[in-house]
């Protein structure tokens, strides 16, 4: 089962992931769309870190992305449940401007069961970014919460969009709590994924 993991960048995907997978018995795997590009940028000597992703030039980026989709999808076959931790819509730098991080060149290949569209209040998001920062040193667009309600709408564009095409199930989880202070919620969405892999 490949698992669509949709939302913008901070609001907690690989955490909401990792709280998830105890609940899993760790059966769910992770993959990073991001990484994988950056593994290929690198390997081409085009980039070095994941930010400097969004200020190629948008041909560049989407041969890097439909390049990662053929990987990804033979990292998928591998496992029997994955979670591809991935964005609807890209904001990219050289012109501020939405790429999609998920054209249908990409779903297509892909073929996604299910969509977990996760949201969060932008001054939540905003908050982790500068977290990332602070503590991780993440050099990422931190935003204002215009910016960052403005994203997280292309994200239900997408998540729709493919939904639609696919005819797969979207979940939206509410992620602007902290992991220890959502764990009801998070229990019910286990319980949901618990289902589809017994």
């Amino acid at each position: 089962m490949l698992v669509f993991l949709l939302g913008v960048k901070a609001v907690g995907k690989s955490k909401l992931t990792s709280e998830l997978n105890k609940h899993l018995d760790g059966k769910i795997h992770e993959i990073s769309y991001g990484d994988i590009m950056l593994e290929i940028g690198k390997e081409k000597k085009i980039i070095t870190d994941r930010e400097q992703i969004a200020k190629l030039p948008s041909k560049q980026q989407n041969e890097i992305r439909q390049a990662a989709a053929e990987r990804i999808r033979k990292l998928a076959d591998k496992e029997d449940f994955v979670f591809l931790n991935t964005h609807g819509y890209i904001y990219t730098m050289p012109h501020h401007t939405y790429l999609p991080g998920s054209p249908d060149s990409v779903v297509e290949l892909l073929k996604p069961n299910f969509i977990l569209l996760v949201e969060a209040d932008p001054n939540s998001t905003i908050a982790r970014r500068k977290m990332d920062l602070e503590k991780h040193g993440r050099k990422r667009e931190i935003g204002s919460a215009k910016e960052v309600e403005e994203a997280a709408f292309f994200e239900r564009i997408a998540s729709v969009h493919i939904s639609m095409k696919y005819a797969c199930d979207i979940k939206v989880f509410d992620n602007t709590l902290a992991v220890a202070e959502n764990t009801l919620e998070i229990s019910k969405l286990s319980e949901m994924f618990k289902s589809f892999i017994k």
